[in-house]
């Protein structure tokens, strides 16, 4: 068995969650032997650069000035080496409608989510309907949770045959825990942990707002960020307004701290209004950070009872859970040894297991 895995995400994100997805179901798979081959020009994903050189091609250019043409340019090139090459299985990693000419391929594509569906207004008729066409013309589709396969099916009708669902891991965290490296960073001695990307549907703000109303809870914990990128300018007056410039903390960096973080943190607080998985709050449990989240379906699916929540969008239940858990650590604690044990089942290994087996499917 030989498998490619196109460039496309590897093109667009230089961190994230999909391409995180990828980069370690390519290592696992590696790591039971299996001929794997990222065909790439050009790329700015940092994950790709920890897989063997010999199972990828392209140069890391972190910054480039890339227009639609030349990705246009890019995604033929790469192509034409995928047709001509011997590799049998064809594994798309973001929508790149030259997918559709593999027609001697078997091609495999993973559904992260449908968040653009949801709640991008920009999402075009066009958008739609090659996304459509190239998950039905894909020999196989991949949903990372039930809730994504749910939703797969009522946007795009979807024969449930064709669907497979392979959840992700978390224990690229638990590899990276050593945290001596770390004890002169500064941070504020107790705080609530923000991870990821401030968008819209991740709720941020009512997060913030809710923090904002607490007395109880904003004059003894801070916020920490980490990654998303540095707080705009609208954000900072946001924070301005609501006189929490001091309050607010930014990091972003490796893993290891990523991992110090969580283990540091009071309280990993994960508010958003859809996800298709949510690896950080999965990251959150099996390092023993306790978990406030939005009471969706996803977030119900992974996590049982091993978390706590709050109503969705719900500023009052949310304070009303801040204040609860935060002052009292009886309550804190309460699901801490429950989380670890559902977290334990979260592996790469068995992400790349259930992938091989569909792969043999196809």
């Amino acid at each position: 068995m030989k498998v490619a895995f196109t460039n496309s995400i590897f093109f667009k994100q230089k961190y994230g969650g999909i391409s995180r997805y990828f980069c370690s179901l390519i290592s696992e798979l590696i790591g039971i032997n299996i001929d794997i081959k990222v065909f790439s020009l050009i790329f700015k994903n940092n994950y790709l650069l920890n897989i063997p050189k010999k199972n990828r091609q392209g140069i890391f250019i972190p910054r480039y000035p890339i227009t639609n043409f030349l990705e246009n340019k890019f995604e033929k090139i790469l192509n034409f080496q995928i047709k001509n090459s011997p590799y049998n299985i064809v594994h798309e990693t973001y929508y790149s409608k030259e997918f559709l000419s593999l027609k001697k391929k078997k091609k495999v594509i993973t559904v992260y989510d449908l968040i653009h569906e949801k709640f991008n207004k920009l999402y075009t008729n066009k958008d739609f309907f090659l996304k459509k066409r190239i998950i039905d013309e894909s020999d196989a589709i991949i949903c990372i949770s039930n809730n994504t396969k749910n939703d797969l099916i009522k946007y795009y009708e979807v024969p449930e045959n064709k669907i497979f669902v392979t959840y992700l891991g978390c224990d690229h965290l638990k590899n990276n825990s050593e945290d001596i490296e770390f004890e002169n960073i500064s941070l504020p001695e107790n705080f609530i942990l923000f991870v990821g990307s401030r968008l819209k549907y991740k709720n941020f703000k009512l997060f913030i707002e809710s923090y904002a109303s607490s007395k109880i809870i904003n004059e003894e914990f801070d916020v920490v960020c980490f990654g998303g990128g540095n707080f705009s300018s609208d954000e900072k007056k946001f924070f301005s307004e609501l006189n929490l410039n001091r309050k607010i903390n930014y990091q972003h960096g490796s893993d290891h701290l990523l991992s110090y973080l969580y283990k540091k943190a009071k309280l990993f607080i994960f508010p958003s209004q859809y996800e298709g998985f949510g690896i950080p709050l999965i990251e959150a449990m099996s390092l023993g950070c306790p978990v406030l989240a939005s009471d969706i379906n996803i977030f119900k699916e992974i996590s049982e009872n091993g978390i706590n929540y709050f109503a969705n969008n719900n500023k009052k239940s949310l304070i009303e859970n801040l204040e609860y858990l935060l002052k009292n650590e009886k309550n804190l604690y309460s699901k801490i040894t429950l989380a670890k044990k559902i977290s334990d089942k979260y592996s790469w290994k068995n992400c790349a297991n259930q992938t091989l087996e569909i792969y043999k499917k196809i």
